[in-house]
C-alpha cells in the first residue's frame, strides 16, 4: 500500500490506483490458470499443497508463465498463485478433456449463413400463422435443399430471431425480407444482433434455458477459448457458481450451438470447444470488442465470383457478402443453399426485379454484364428487356398512355385486354385512359413493360436515400417509448405521401400496403378522445379499428374490435382477428377510429324447460 495514503485526496487516489493495478494483475493470473489443461492445473495444485513436485514435462512451461519458482533445489508455488488456486473447486480439474478427444469441426460462419439462408428464402415471401411463425407447409421452403438448416425447430428459431430484429415484416399474412433494412447495416451486423437476441430474449417456445443461463454458459466458454471441455463435469462446475439449468443447457442449447457452427462437438456430444465463429460473436457481445474481431469477418465483406451457366443457372459461394447474395436473389429464384448457392434467372424473375425497383443498369452491374463471362442467352434476355422496357409509358397524374410508335398505339387501341381503359386517341402516339381500370397493371398483364414512373415502387418521393433512411429509422426505432424521436421523419414522409395521394391514389395505396410500419397518425391520440370513441362504440354496438401495440410486439398493429366496456385501465371487447373476447390495455392503444359497421353480438343461449 502507498505510504501516507490517509493524508489528503492525492493519497487516496494513489491507493485506488494501486488497488486497480492489483485487481487487474489478479485477473491476468486467473486467466493464465484457466488456460492450463487439467493435468497441468492438477500438478500445480498438488505442488501448492506440498504433495509432490511437478512432472519434468510441465516444469519449463510453468516456470515460463511464472507459476512456479526454484527454491533450495526444489520447485515452489508463489504465495499469490497458491491463493488463486485455493479459489478453484475440485471439479475445475476434471472438465478439461485429454489430447485424444477428436472434435468434428463446425461449419465456418454457420450461424451467419443460417440467417442469410432464411433471408434468401423469404425474398419471395412465405405464409405465416397468427403467432408469426411459418406455417407447416412453408417450413419446407426454408429447409428445402438448405445445408445450413436441417431441423424445423432450428428454422423457426432463426426465423424468429430475424423477425425480432425487424428484418422480416408481415404483409397480408405473408412475410417478406425487408431488404432496405438489411442493406442499411454492415454485413456483420445481422449475426451480431441475432446472437445478442439468442442470449437475451425469452425463448421458452423452443424449450431453451433461461437467458441468464445462456449468457453465463457462453461467458465461461469464452473464458476457456481453445480448450476442449467435457460437457457434464463442466456443467457441474458451472452449477457451483450459478443455479444453471444443466439439463436444458446440455440437451437443447448446446446442440443448437453445434448445429449453428458456434461450438465444435465430438460425435457423442460429450466434449465441446468454442469455434472461431462462436468466439468472435461471444467476444463482440460479452467483451464489446468489435475491433479485435474484424479479421474474422473479412470473408463476409468480400464479393465472391459469380458463374452464370448458358442454362441461366447462377452459381456463387455461400460464404461471401450477404448483401450481394440478396441483391442477386432479387432477380433470380433460389434453388440450392450449400457451399455454393444455386439460383436460376428467367424472363419472369427479371421482370419481377424491375417491379421491386432494380434498374437494368443495376442488373448488368450485379451480373457482370456486359462482359465475356455473361452467356449469350442472358445477354439476349437483357437486350430484349432493354428494348421492350418503355414501349409504353403511363403518366399516372393525367391518365395518359404514350406509345413508342404510331403502330404500337394502333395495337393498344385494338387489344381486348385493355378494353376497360376506354382508350381515346389524342395524337399519333398518345392515348387517354377514360375507363376505371389501372393502366399500368393492365398493360403489364397484356405483356408490355411500361416504363416505371419510379424505379422504387415503394419509395415515398423518388429519393432512394431518403427511402432507405426513413425505412430503417421506422423499422428499428419505432419501439415502446421512442416514438417521439421519429417526429421529423414522420413529417417528411407524411408530406410526401400527401403529394403521392393527390397525384396517384393507386400508388399511394401500394405504398401504404407495402410499408405497414408507416403509422402516419402523426402522434398518439388523446386519451380522452380515445375513451370517448370507445364508449360511443360500446353504446351503439359499433366496431372500431385500434392501432394497438401488444406487449411482445415491435410495432403497432391494426385490430378491429367491438368494444363492450372499459374496466379500469383495460378495454374489454371482441377481437375480430382472434374471434374471441379479449382485454386491451388502454395505455397501449395509440389510436382508435370509429367504423360504420355493426359490431359483434354475443350469442343468445336458451335453456330447455
Amino acid at each position: 500500500m502507498p505510504q501516507y495514503w490517509q493524508e489528503g485526496p492525492e493519497g487516496r487516489t494513489r491507493l485506488l490506483k494501486t488497488m486497480v493495478f492489483h485487481l487487474e494483475d489478479n485477473k491476468q493470473l486467473t486467466n493464465t490458470l484457466l488456460d492450463l489443461d487439467a493435468a497441468k492445473l492438477a500438478c500445480l495444485k498438488a505442488l501448492a499443497e506440498a504433495e509432490r513436485q511437478p512432472e519434468p514435462a510441465f516444469q519449463e512451461e510453468l516456470l515460463t508463465l511464472g507459476l512456479i519458482l526454484p527454491h533450495a533445489g526444489q520447485w515452489v508455488v508463489p504465495g499469490r498463485v497458491a491463493d488463486a488456486l485455493a479459489d478453484f473447486d475440485d471439479a475445475a480439474f476434471c472438465f478439461q478433456a485429454g489430447p485424444d478427444v477428436e472434435l468434428i469441426p463446425a461449419q465456418p460462419y454457420g450461424f451467419a449463413l443460417a440467417l442469410t439462408s432464411v433471408l434468401l428464402r423469404c425474398m419471395g415471401g412465405i405464409r405465416v400463422l397468427k403467432g408469426g411463425l411459418p406455417a407447416k407447409k412453408e417450413l419446407t421452403q426454408l429447409l428445402f435443399r438448405n445445408a445450413m438448416l436441417k431441423d424445423e425447430r432450428d428454422a423457426t428459431l432463426v426465423f424468429g430471431l430475424l423477425h425480432r430484429l425487424g428484418l422480416l415484416w408481415n404483409r397480408e399474412g405473408r412475410v417478406d425480407t425487408l431488404l432496405p433494412a438489411v442493406l442499411s447495416h454492415a454485413p456483420r451486423w445481422v449475426p451480431e444482433r441475432a446472437f445478442a437476441i439468442l442470449l437475451e430474449h425469452d425463448l421458452k417456445l423452443w424449450n431453451m434455458p433461461p437467458a441468464d443461463d445462456r449468457t453465463f454458459f457462453m461467458q465461461h466458454l469464452l473464458e476457456r477459448r481453445g480448450q476442449v471441455l467435457a460437457v457434464k463435469p463442466f456443467l457441474a462446475f458451472l452449477q457451483t457458481l450459478h443455479p444453471l439449468d444443466a439439463g436444458r443447457t446440455e440437451t437443447v442449447f448446446l446442440p443448437f450451438l453445434g448445429r449453428m457452427g458456434l461450438v465444435d462437438l465430438d460425435a457423442s456430444g460429450q466434449h465441446v470447444r468454442l469455434s472461431a465463429h462462436g468466439e468472435a460473436l461471444a467476444q463482440e457481445y460479452l467483451l464489446r470488442d468489435h475491433r479485435g474481431t474484424e479479421p474474422h469477418w473479412t470473408l463476409l465483406q468480400a464479393d465472391q465470383p459469380l458463374v452464370i451457366q448458358p442454362t441461366l443457372e447462377v452459381l456463387t459461394p455461400m460464404v461471401q457478402n450477404p448483401h450481394r447474395l440478396l441483391r442477386v436473389a432479387q432477380m433470380a429464384e433460389v434453388e440450392i443453399l450449400d457451399a455454393m448457392v444455386t439460383l436460376r434467372i428467367g424472363s419472369d424473375t427479371l421482370v419481377r426485379a424491375l417491379d421491386t425497383g432494380l434498374t437494368l443498369e443495376e442488373m448488368n452491374g450485379l451480373l457482370g454484364a456486359p462482359a465475356a463471362a455473361v452467356p449469350q442467352p442472358l445477354a439476349q434476355l437483357l437486350e430484349d428487356l432493354a428494348r421492350r422496357l418503355g414501349e409504353v409509358e403511363v403518366q399516372q397524374g393525367c391518365r395518359l398512355v404514350r406509345a413508342r410508335s404510331a403502330a404500337l398505339a394502333d395495337e393498344l387501341m385494338l387489344r381486348p385486354e385493355l378494353a376497360t381503359l376506354n382508350l381515346q386517341r389524342i395524337s399519333e402516339t398518345v392515348l387517354e385512359a377514360n375507363g376505371p381500370g389501372n393502366a399500368f397493371a393492365l398493360l403489364k398483364q397484356a405483356g408490355f413493360l411500361p416504363k416505371p414512373g419510379r424505379f422504387l415502387p415503394v419509395s415515398i418521393d423518388g429519393d432512394e436515400s431518403l427511402y432507405l433512411w426513413s425505412l430503417a429509422c421506422l423499422s428499428f426505432v419505432d419501439e415502446q417509448g421512442m416514438n417521439h424521436h421519429l417526429d421529423p421523419v414522420r413529417q417528411i414522409i407524411h408530406a410526401a405521401l400527401q403529394r403521392i395521394q393527390a397525384e396517384d391514389p393507386n400508388l399511394y395505396q401500394e405504398v401504404r400496403r407495402r410499408v405497414p410500419m408507416l403509422h402516419m397518425g402523426m402522434g398518439a391520440q388523446a386519451a380522452e378522445e380515445t375513451q370517448r370513441i370507445i364508449e360511443y362504440a360500446a353504446s351503439y354496438n359499433l366496431m372500431v379499428e385500434l392501432t394497438y401495440l401488444p406487449l411482445a410486439a415491435h410495432r403497432p398493429q391494426l385490430r378491429k374490435v367491438t368494444p363492450q366496456g372499459v374496466d379500469g385501465e383495460h378495454l374489454r371487447g371482441f377481437c375480430h382477428l382472434h374471434q374471441e373476447v379479449m382485454t386491451f390495455r388502454l395505455s397501449r392503444i395509440m389510436g382508435v377510429r370509429l367504423l360504420n359497421e355493426r359490431g359483434w353480438t354475443p350469442p343468445v343461449t336458451t335453456q330447455a324447460g
